[in-house]
């Protein structure tokens, strides 16, 4: 059993704690409580004298329903919470999670929430974060509600979770920077005609698609933005084609080379491509795997640093090397071929294999050959698990 004097000396130390954290400038206060929900803000009230106001100061709103029984009960925890807050502080940043199945009482919710952003706004919303973990909503209902508080005019980050996409994004979106968008439905409506969603976003520079579904198999979808920097793409298929003439960095996980799309990218300097390696039997399907791969390199050859990775391989024929996607791009090089004209770095990664194959000489110097720089050439072989890849 512990000794009163033990827990008296447990004690004072974690006062000591507490108030050494309290000795902090109110703004770094404010940013560390920043990273709560609203509901953990608020307890920390409790903590000490100093701290019982500090969350009403926060910029920050992270409304997440998860702790909450119900959506009433969360409504009147939000209701609760922009009452109390300080009026004078702005709003920069919300975020509003909820995981129930009354949307109508959800977005009424949400759209009170603007109102008072708008009202508190300062120098307006810049950060947006709008997730459903059960239901598929309609982005436009959300885009009309951020309209309708003007916060589209000062917006620059805006995160979605299970929306569904059936027209372009607005030009009124004037700011916005940084757009994800996560296991989001694209369905363009009316279908059968080119979908460019964002090419209406002036300084879109950062674009994330995390398992986003193209519907409408005989609809083009192109990504494409004047002042794109970044394009992240995780398990999205059927883009079509994505033009960006100052993208410098492409990240691309997708399951299939025969949904690689396209690739206009004159300013790129690294590429990271993941691809599943699904060889099947007969000469079509492998001649078809041939020219995916083909494109790809030639929509990549202005890259300077190129990683790529293939995923453990699900194949029928025996000899794994001479089928290995770079070993069988060979016949296809040729003086037509663009060559890379800036590579620098080639990293190739295998993962779930037993030993790295051999790469055919022809393959490593279409790779390099056309590299005007007379630097060192950076060649890595990788085997790697399968998460690490």
């Amino acid at each position: 059993m512990m000794s009163g004097s033990s827990q008296e000396s447990k004690k004072l130390k974690r006062i000591h704690a507490v108030d050494r954290l309290s000795g902090l400038p109110d703004s770094i206060l404010h940013h560390i409580i920043s990273f709560l929900d609203s509901k953990s803000a608020v307890r920390t009230s409790l903590l000490a004298r100093r701290w019982r106001c500090l969350w009403k100061h926060v910029p920050v709103l992270n409304f997440i329903q998860k702790s909450f029984p119900n959506l009433s009960s969360f409504t009147k925890h939000i209701h609760r919470i922009l009452s109390l807050r300080f009026h004078q502080i702005p709003v920069s940043s919300i975020t509003f999670k909820i995981c129930g199945d009354k949307w109508g009482g959800a977005m009424k919710t949400f759209e009170k929430i603007m109102r008072y952003a708008h009202s508190h706004g300062g120098g307006g919303l810049h950060h947006l974060s709008f997730i459903d973990d059960k239901l598929q909503f309609n982005i436009r209902e959300v885009a009309d509600a951020i309209a309708a508080s003007h916060h589209n005019e000062s917006l620059k980050i805006l995160m979605l979770r299970r929306c569904t996409l059936e027209r372009e994004f607005d030009s009124h979106f004037k700011l916005l920077t940084i757009l994800e968008l996560h296991r989001c439905d694209l369905k363009p409506y009316p279908a059968g005609k080119l979908f460019d969603p964002f090419a209406n976003l002036p300084c879109l520079s950062h674009l994330k698609l995390i398992g986003c579904l193209v519907y409408h198999h005989d609809t083009r979808f192109m990504i494409s933005g004047l002042q794109l920097l970044v394009l992240e793409i995780h398990f999205s298929g059927s883009i079509s084609e994505v033009r960006a003439p100052k993208l410098k960095s492409l990240y691309w996980w997708g399951s299939r080379s025969r949904y690689l799309p396209k690739l206009n990218l004159p300013a790129l300097d690294h590429a990271n491509i993941h691809l599943g390696w699904h060889m099947t039997c007969g000469d079509a399907a492998l001649e078809e795997e041939n020219l995916s791969f083909m494109n790809l390199f030639c929509g990549l050859r202005n890259a300077e640093s190129l990683q790529l990775c293939f995923e453990k391989a699900k194949y029928i024929y025996h000899n794994v090397e001479q089928h290995f996607p770079l070993n069988t791009i060979k016949a296809l090089i040729g003086p037509e071929a663009p060559p890379f004209t800036r590579l620098k770095s080639l990293k190739i990664q295998c993962a779930g294999q037993q030993k790295l194959p051999n790469i055919h000489y022809e393959v490593l110097h279409y790779f390099f050959e056309g590299s005007l720089s007379s630097e060192a050439k950076l060649l890595q072989f990788e085997l790697v698990k399968e998460k690490q890849c």
